[in-house]
């Protein structure tokens, strides 16, 4: 077995609902997907994002997140500024397929999206990650299991730390990156949001920062 795949199999087992992990398919330093048999929910599946998943996307962040959650989760620029359509989103995916350092992983149960997660801007000195759960499907570690998959990813790609920025109110965000060993930093990163179509700061988050153990 590939030195990789051991790697990522060991960090996921390693979670407690985690029972097994199957059909890795890694290419180029990319996790392309793989799939898990987790307590309580069965067999789920990680996929690397596609401009065919657009209108699939759109429904999981439109009736799958509460607007509170959109608040806090409105990734750019996928959902930033507001997008109106499928057909939107498949062209702001499509567009930003055009860059490189970027990736976007959708957490699958029976052909549904129930989270996303994503590691951007690695070619910069501020790789960042990002993550969403499906309302109905909290509290169940999915949070930790999909910032675990970040962090293999980045792994993969041979980067060195990984920053986070969480809401100061945000407390299960902030639950779940310091079980994944993220370390608050004394940093405040001002958060933008969208005003009747006008780009304002909303609020100020806080900046958390992980160190990446070479394997």
């Amino acid at each position: 077995m590939h030195s990789k795949t051991q790697g990522l199999i060991a960090a996921l087992t390693g979670l407690p609902r985690v029972r097994s992990v199957n059909d890795i398919i890694i290419k180029d330093n990319f996790l392309e997907q793989l799939s898990f048999d987790y307590k309580t929910l069965g067999r789920l599946e990680v996929h690397r994002l596609k401009v065919a998943d657009a209108s699939e996307l759109f429904n999981f962040y439109f009736t799958g997140l509460s607007e509170e959650a959109r608040n806090l989760f409105p990734p750019y620029p996928l959902f930033s500024p507001p997008v109106n359509s499928a057909d939107e989103l498949a062209g702001r995916i499509r567009d930003w397929g055009k860059e490189k350092d970027w990736t976007v992983f959708k957490l699958v149960k029976d052909d549904v999206i129930i989270g996303v997660c994503l590691l951007k801007r690695w070619e910069t000195y501020r790789p960042t990650s990002g993550l969403a759960v499906h309302e109905e499907f909290r509290n169940k570690g999915l949070g930790v299991l999909l910032q675990t998959i970040v962090n293999e990813q980045a792994v993969l790609l041979g980067l060195k730390m990984v920053y986070a920025t969480v809401a100061p109110d945000n407390a299960a965000s902030l639950r779940i990156h310091e079980k994944c060993g993220f370390k608050k930093t004394k940093k405040i990163v001002p958060h933008y949001g969208y005003k009747n179509g006008v780009r304002v700061m909303d609020r100020n988050d806080m900046e958390l920062i992980l160190e990446l153990k070479r394997k």
